[in-house]
């Protein structure tokens, strides 16, 4: 599913207020907020030598990584040491893969974004571990993030 911003927010508002009237844990939200800014944007394509795709950075910059509903979506930087984020995961684990990790799927697998000449991937893949094969998951970071964070159209 492609989405337009416009979309993806109604969806995320959507799945705020259905969660408005529900006790969750202290502190938990739709979208954690790790937000990045345009320098933590800029140094992680310069660190990784790509050019990541327009709208996941747009989304990182308005609502950041974390945990959502039904995700994990790496922040771009860690804001300790220990934490896993999208330079750590992609450096250590990529390196010489022309992939870059966003969200782990939770069975060692990821999803991501397939790399061309330097330029990520519009679409969403899922890298397999086992065998190190990439396959097409979604046609967009927004609508992935819609199925799999929201599960919207499930």
């Amino acid at each position: 599913m492609k989405l337009e911003f416009k979309d993806f927010e109604a969806h995320l508002a959507a799945a705020r207020a259905k969660r408005a009237g529900l006790s969750s844990p202290e502190g938990f939200e739709v979208f954690e907020g790790r937000a990045a800014s345009e320098e933590d944007v800029l140094a992680a394509e310069d660190a990784l030598h790509v050019q990541l795709p327009d709208d996941y950075k747009e989304f990182m910059k308005r609502h950041g990584g974390g945990m959502s509903l039904f995700l994990d979506l790496l922040p771009i930087s860690g804001s300790d040491g220990q934490e896993e984020d999208l330079l750590k995961v992609s450096l250590r684990d990529f390196a010489g893969v022309d992939f870059v990790a966003v969200a782990p799927v939770g069975t060692g697998d990821w999803w991501g974004f397939s790399v061309i000449d330097g330029r990520c991937a519009e679409q969403v893949y899922f890298w397999d571990h086992e065998d190190g094969r990439v396959q097409f998951e979604a046609d967009s970071f927004l609508g992935f993030l819609a199925r799999e964070g929201l599960r919207v159209g499930r």
